[in-house]
């Protein structure tokens, strides 16, 4: 008696399965090569369309961040959308609720909030992209040939494809957010090494430029103005390479303004063996972001100044914002200014100075530095703080 492998009895069964089949390696082998997270969303619709045999698909992607909101959203068999939809149509309801939606025709009523141009859907099915108990967005199917409905079988189809995609949307996911580590790690490595290398280097080349000077003798003016002349360009270097280290930081999703200036206050303590405090007044967040390198090369420079002269067992950093304004102020309790301090700062003999107030009337503020009444000595910074609407 002779054995036949059962087969399916039409043609067109045995056409189905074969064209599943090639849906799902196609798939596969986009995942194999590790392909972008866009492009891979819109290969999931491009298959699952076929896969089913409809002129329309489409896929929303929720932000991982932000569940409420659409991250991702890709059609096929219909024009781009030029935005992303509101996230309250029908094919939500999958993402929202977890389960599938089979309807043989969308009413007016189910889309009312559809633009003019939206297509017109006819039979709808949608399915929820899940991986693990993690919802990720929905895949939808719309417009069959011959206005016929989806059938269970399309769903079932549809749902064991989505199970496989959704998988390959989460792997693609996270493989992102690797890269993105990878990158924040690569530019904490660059940061570091700027402020290792050269940054340091410029600061003992400065330290160096500022002792030749002060050794020269007076009767050397044209030697004094090429000294001074370097120091600024050493000077104007480190400020460069420090604002290319907060850069570097500033995508890091740590440390805002207030962070950077409690760490340089923290190094400065370590380096100096000076007792150093930093105090806030008001919301960081409301800091202007065009005024925040002025507050931190101030900062800089003043300290370096506290160092340098002072002869202080403690400096007091404050930060304070305002509305209108942002006032920094250093403080220290050392020996105060000097008696030829004016005739200093005229004769472009304190550099420092000079500096931190140039920073503060680019940026359209004022500087101030005084000796206190009870000793020591106070630098002040009062800077507009314009927040773009």
């Amino acid at each position: 008696m002779a054995v036949h492998k059962r087969l399916p009895k039409e043609p067109s069964e045995l056409s189905r399965r074969v064209r599943e089949l090639e849906t799902l390696i196609m798939l596969n082998q986009k995942i194999a090569m590790q392909v972008d997270l866009e492009t891979l969303l819109q290969t999931i619709v491009d298959c699952a369309r076929d896969l089913i045999g409809v002129h329309m698909g489409g896929l929303v992607v929720a932000d991982p961040e932000n569940p409420r909101q659409l991250r991702h959203f890709k059609v096929s068999g219909v024009p781009p959308a030029r935005q992303l939809p509101s996230g309250h149509g029908l094919f939500m309801v999958p993402y929202h609720t977890g389960r599938a939606v089979r309807v043989n025709r969308v009413n007016p009523t189910m889309s009312s909030r559809q633009p003019p141009d939206h297509p017109k859907l006819g039979p709808f099915l949608a399915v929820p992209l899940k991986s693990g108990n993690t919802l990720l967005g929905s895949l939808f199917l719309a417009e069959v040939p011959g206005g016929r409905p989806f059938t269970q079988k399309d769903q079932d189809l549809l749902m064991a494809f989505a199970a496989q995609a959704a998988i390959a949307i989460d792997s693609a996911q996270t493989r992102d957010r690797l890269a993105w580590l990878l990158v924040l790690k690569e530019r904490e490595r660059i940061s570091m090494s700027l402020h290792s290398s050269v940054a340091q280097t410029l600061f003992l080349l400065k330290m160096e430029i500022d002792r030749c000077r002060r050794a020269l003798p007076q009767e050397y003016p044209e030697l004094m103005e090429r000294l001074t002349v370097m120091q600024e360009l050493a000077e104007n270097g480190l400020h460069s390479v420090k604002d290319a280290i907060f850069s570097l930081s500033e995508l890091n999703p740590e440390p805002g303004l207030a962070a950077e200036l409690s760490r340089m206050v923290d190094q400065f303590q370590k380096e100096s063996g000076i007792e150093a405090k930093f105090l806030l007044h008001g919301n960081e967040a409301d800091v202007s972001p065009a005024i925040r390198p002025v507050i931190r090369n101030v900062v800089d420079e003043a300290l370096n100044n506290v160092r340098k002269h002072s002869q202080s067992p403690i400096v007091v950093v404050t930060l304070t914002v305002r509305s209108q304004e942002v006032l920094v102020a250093v403080q220290d309790a050392g020996v105060g200014l000097p008696d030829d301090f004016a005739h200093r700062v005229k004769a472009s003999l304190s550099y420092g100075v000079r500096s931190m107030a140039t920073l503060a009337q680019r940026a359209g503020g004022t500087f101030r530095i005084f000796t206190n009444d009870e000793g020591g000595t106070t630098v002040r910074v009062t800077l507009p703080n314009r927040i773009q609407p």
